[in-house]
């Protein structure tokens, strides 16, 4: 496999009260990437749960790590009926997949319900490992950077700009489909929800292909539109410019200094989450120390694309 994905679910904070007898909720997570599944224990009794999961891995395709969304969903433990969902959160794997990106993604996210809006917040993180795909068939555009800013970002040079890239992808709109006639108000918002978060991934990836084929490594000015078009379904368009870029050497003291998001997410989750009682950078040490030793007869035969 090209790729390996991990995940750890740290802890949540301002869930909801989901037993009214307890005025407390019995919560556990359920993590899902593709087809696979992983859950954790459920954390009994508690509006502020501290999970502290074992590393969930899931070793994919790179091309797949582009289009999927990880999904996280918060539910509440019931013994004789169906687990009542708290929320869910989308995370977008995208910006880990190049060579200058942060290899790791941690902080507290936001627990989304479309029915009741913001139910609490979740700390994760995720962390990539990339391996050389040697198949010039590929369909993954690893490597290629995406800006949406409208100017060439100030720790990068332009060598070369080679032109205007365009793309599209069109789906049917699943609360047209038959089977919304059935299903839950909540259940027909996450299909779309899902079905939105997918397209951008894969119309990203498609837009990365054409940069490789123009040989650049990078896209400036990129944006993405949503639309509703009746029969067609939902349609979205990305347009961006396709380039070729040097990261500088030596950026000027006047510059700010150029990190990537991911980076910089990070660093400010480790300022500022004090209240959380494990030691993010003593779990990722750890995990690295662990892969180390049961990774290294895999290892051996493929070398990182870093």
């Amino acid at each position: 496999m090209p790729g390996k994905l991990k995940v750890k679910i740290v802890a949540g904070r301002n869930l909801p009260v989901m037993d009214r007898a307890s005025d407390l909720t019995d919560a556990f997570v359920e993590v899902k990437f593709g087809n696979t599944t992983f859950k954790t224990d459920v954390y009994p009794k508690s509006l502020n749960p501290q999970w502290n999961s074992e590393w969930f891995k899931f070793e994919v395709d790179d091309e797949d790590l582009q289009d999927e969304p990880l999904q996280i969903t918060v539910l509440d433990h019931d013994t004789y009926s169906a687990n009542d969902a708290i929320g869910k959160v989308y995370i977008d794997i995208d910006p880990l997949l190049y060579s200058e990106a942060a290899t790791v993604i941690s902080g507290w996210f936001p627990i989304y319900d479309t029915i009741h809006g913001i139910r609490g917040e979740i700390n994760v993180i995720v962390k990539v490992d990339l391996f050389n795909d040697l198949n010039r068939f590929r369909q993954s555009s690893c490597g290629v950077k995406f800006f949406c800013t409208t100017s060439i970002p100030k720790c990068y040079k332009a060598v070369i700009i080679h032109g205007f890239v365009e793309e599209l992808v069109v789906n049917e709109d699943p609360e047209y489909q038959w089977i919304d006639r059935i299903r839950t108000p909540r259940a027909s918002n996450e299909a779309r929800q899902r079905l939105i978060s997918l397209m951008s991934g894969e119309l990203q990836r498609k837009i990365g292909l054409k940069v490789l084929e123009m040989r650049g490594n990078a896209v400036v000015g990129y944006l993405q539109c949503f639309d509703l078009e009746g029969e067609s379904g939902l349609v979205v368009r990305a347009i961006g410019t396709a380039c070729t870029l040097d990261k500088l050497s030596n950026i000027p003291a006047f510059l700010p200094a150029c990190n990537s998001p991911s980076k910089e997410m990070k660093d400010s989750d480790t300022d500022n989450d004090t209240d959380v009682d494990i030691d993010i950078d003593d779990i990722i040490s750890d995990d690295t120390d662990s892969d180390t030793n049961s990774d290294d007869t895999d290892d051996d035969n493929r070398q990182r694309c870093y």
